[in-house]
C-alpha cells in the first residue's frame, strides 16, 4: 500500500523528479524550428543559414549522422537532410549531412527540430542542435551539435541517444552569460532501481571548440547540486522513500561530485535496502568491460550473482568516474568485488574522508537499516494500525483507481505520464479512467 501511494506521488511530481533544474535559468535560443507535418524548414542568424529537408530518395543505405537510429531502412525511403552554408564567410562551403531515415514511429525519427544557439562563448558565429524523437520503444531522443571550424569545415558532435522526447536543456546556472548543456547520468536507470525508482545525477556540459566538456564539478556549480539533492530528497521522502537504493545511489554519487563522498556513503548504509528485497542490482559480470563478458556468456554463474548493493555502487561508482579506486577501498573490501556473493557483504570499515569532508562516524555494517521512523511501513503494518474495516476499503479501492497509471509505468509506454494526468485528474469519471486504461494497453511497451 505504501509502495502504491509512493508511485502515485512520484507521477504528481513527475515533472519535478524528472528535470530537477528549477533554480536554472532556461536560455532562450536565437532561433528555433520544428518541421513538423512539412518537408522543408530554414533558419537564418548571425551569418548561419541551417535549413531541413525531408526528400524521398532511392539511395537509403548510406553513412548517416544518428547510427542509433534504423540503419537499413527499405528502398526508396524518406531521409532527413541537413545543410549548412555561412554565405559571409569566403573560406566555408555549404555542407550537407544525412541524419538518418525519417517518417513515422514504425520507419524512421518524428518530432525533428533546430535550433541556433551560442555554446561556445569564443565562436562569432552560433551553434546548430538538432534533435528528433526515435518513437516506438526506443523512448529517446537523438541530438547533435554543428558547428562552423576555424578552418571553414563544418564538423558536428554526438550527444548520444537521451531519454525523453526533447532536445537537451540549455541553461544559465551561474547567470553569467555561459551557456550550459543539462543533462542526467542515463548510466544510473534500472541499476539499482525501476525506472520510477530512479534517480539520475545532474551532469553539467560546456560545449568549446568542437569538444562537449563535463564541468560539473565546477565551485560555480556547487549551490545547484546542493539545492537539486535536497530538492529530490525531500520529493523522495514525500513520497514514502520509494525504491530506496534507487535514490541513494544518486544521493552518494552527488555528494562524491561536491567532494563528500564519505557524508553520503554513510547515509545510504543508513537507509540502504538489500539487494534480495528491492529485486535490483547488478552483478560482477554487469560490471565487466562489454569485450569480456560477451553479452553473458563469458561469465560465470557465480559473476551472474548480482552483488551486495553497497559492493556493487563502489564499484559501479568508480567504472563511471566518480569515485576513485582509493575512496572505494575506503569503504569496501575491495579484492572481494568479484567473487562477492548475492547475500554476502563487506565487512564494517571506516569510510575515509573524502575532499575535505568531516571525519567519519565508528563505521555502520553495509546491511545496516534505517531507524524505525525512516522505514517504509508494509501494507500489512498499515492495515494493523488502521484496526478497521474503512482503510482496507480505501486501499483497495486506491489500488483500483491507479490501474492504468501501474499499467503504465510497467509496461514502460511512451505516454505514461500523460495516463498519470488523466488517471489522477479524470479517473474518478467513468469515462476518464476507461481512456486512461486504454492508453496504457494501446501503447507499445519501450525497451528498458
Amino acid at each position: 500500500m505504501k509502495d502504491l501511494t509512493g508511485v502515485m506521488l512520484l507521477a504528481i511530481t513527475a515533472t519535478c523528479l524528472a528535470t530537477g533544474f528549477a533554480t536554472a535559468r532556461p536560455v532562450e535560443p536565437i532561433a528555433h524550428v520544428e518541421i513538423g507535418n512539412r518537408s522543408h524548414a530554414v533558419l537564418s542568424a548571425r551569418g548561419i543559414v541551417a535549413a531541413l529537408d525531408i526528400r524521398r530518395t532511392t539511395q537509403c543505405r548510406i553513412p548517416i549522422v544518428w547510427t542509433d537510429a534504423d540503419t537499413s531502412p527499405a528502398s526508396p525511403c524518406s531521409m532527413a537532410f541537413l545543410t549548412l552554408r555561412a554565405p559571409g564567410n569566403t573560406h566555408s562551403h555549404p555542407a550537407s549531412f544525412p541524419l538518418a531515415p525519417y517518417g513515422t514511429e514504425d520507419d524512421g525519427l518524428v518530432q525533428l527540430r533546430m535550433s541556433l544557439r551560442h555554446l561556445d562563448a569564443s565562436s562569432k558565429f552560433p551553434q546548430v542542435m538538432v534533435s528528433a524523437y526515435t518513437g516506438g520503444a526506443h523512448c529517446c531522443s537523438l541530438t547533435s551539435i554543428f558547428d562552423l571550424r576555424p578552418d571553414g569545415q563544418w564538423a558536428h558532435l554526438e550527444l548520444g541517444a537521451l531519454d525523453g522526447d526533447g532536445e537537451p536543456d540549455v541553461v544559465d546556472i551561474a547567470r553569467n552569460g555561459q551557456e550550459e548543456i543539462l543533462t542526467v547520468d542515463q548510466s544510473f536507470l534500472y541499476a539499482f532501481a525501476s525506472h520510477a525508482g530512479s534517480e539520475a545525477p545532474v551532469v553539467i556540459s560546456r560545449y568549446h571548440d568542437g569538444v562537449l566538456e563535463n564541468v560539473t564539478r565546477d565551485p560555480a556549480y556547487r549551490n545547484y547540486l546542493k539545492n537539486d539533492l535536497a530538492d529530490r530528497r525531500r520529493n523522495w521522502i514525500h513520497a514514502g522513500r520509494f525504491e530506496p537504493n534507487g535514490f541513494l545511489a544518486y544521493e552518494v554519487a552527488t555528494k562524491a561530485n561536491l567532494g563528500e563522498f564519505a557524508e553520503g556513503w554513510r547515509d545510504m548504509l543508513a537507509h540502504a535496502q538489500s539487494t534480495k528485497e528491492s529485486g535490483f542490482g547488478l552483478s560482477a559480470c554487469d560490471l565487466k568491460p562489454a569485450s569480456e563478458k560477451q553479452n553473458g556468456h563469458g561469465c560465470s554463474a557465480q559473476e551472474k550473482a548480482l552483488l551486495p548493493f553497497p559492493t556493487a555502487l563502489s564499484a559501479f561508482l568508480v567504472q563511471n568516474g566518480y569515485i576513485t579506486p582509493e575512496q572505494a577501498a575506503s569503504v569496501t573490501d575491495t579484492p572481494k568485488l568479484a567473487s562477492a556473493g548475492p547475500q554476502s557483504a563487506p565487512p564494517p570499515s571506516v569510510p575515509e574522508p573524502a575532499h575535505g569532508s568531516n571525519p567519519p562516524p565508528p563505521s555502520a555494517s553495509a546491511t545496516a537499516r534505517p531507524p524505525q521512523t525512516d522505514q517504509a511501513v508494509s501494507s500489512s503494518g498499515l492495515l494493523a494500525k488502521s484496526g478497521g474495516l474503512f482503510p482496507v476499503l480505501a486501499g483497495l479501492g486506491l489500488v483500483l483507481y491507479l490501474v492504468p497509471l501501474l499499467i503504465a509505468y510497467r509496461r514502460n509506454t511512451p505516454n505514461q505520464h500523460r495516463v498519470a494526468l488523466i488517471t489522477i485528474l479524470l479517473g474518478w469519471t467513468v469515462i476518464g479512467w476507461i481512456a486512461a486504461l486504454v492508453m496504457a494497453l494501446s501503447q507499445p511497451s519501450r525497451k528498458r
